[in-house]
């Protein structure tokens, strides 16, 4: 019998959307995909002052600014450490979590959260440790829902809604990733 399955809800803050752009925070949680239940947590920040270069597009600080400067603030300075020390720690947090368990890796998004993480852990010579059968997304399971129950986007997103939750903390928008996804994994296997 193989491993347990454990799926787990990734989120990373960046200042660039190309897959080489600096990641100021990376979340994660692993959850069971049926209850929801969050089981094992990573939350790791990057001070970009302690990193050797940087990689940023002017439309995503732009962005930050107008969004959420305060939050933006609030990352880049939780934590003493540089952008490559935090991708080896999810690195490291993944393959401790794989001793045990079958891991599925859910972004928000085929080409966003997975794709960055994947390119920043070559880019310090490691090997992506998540199988390519095991990516998931959460834009494409909201869309199967949402058209299962006839629902747009917003409204099916607004139904698992907490408004608790900051927007754009990498963490919260784990939190927030999760009870979307077991709630859509729910409606799919009804």
């Amino acid at each position: 019998m193989g491993k347990q399955r454990l799926d787990i809800m990734v989120d990373i803050e960046t200042l660039g959307t190309n897959s080489d752009s600096t990641i100021i925070q990376i979340s994660s949680i692993g959850f069971d995909i049926i209850t929801g239940k969050e089981l094992y947590f990573f939350d790791e920040c990057a001070n970009i002052t302690k990193n050797k270069d940087m990689r940023v597009t002017g439309a995503t600080i732009e962005w930050w600014l107008k969004t959420n400067p305060t939050l933006l603030l609030d990352i880049i300075n939780r934590q003493d450490q540089d952008s490559p020390t935090i991708i080896k720690k999810f690195y490291d947090w993944i393959k401790y979590l794989q001793k045990n368990f079958a891991t599925y890796l859910w972004g928000n998004g085929i080409a966003f959260d997975n794709v960055m993480i994947k390119t920043q852990i070559e880019m310090i010579g490691l090997r992506y440790p998540i199988s390519y059968r095991n990516d998931r997304d959460v834009r494409t399971i909201v869309d199967l829902v949402g058209a299962k129950l006839g629902l747009s986007e917003k409204d099916l997103k607004d139904k698992y809604n907490d408004d608790t939750l900051v927007k754009h903390d990498g963490f919260d928008d784990c939190k927030y990733q999760i009870r979307l996804v077991s709630g859509c994994y729910n409606e799919l296997i009804r």
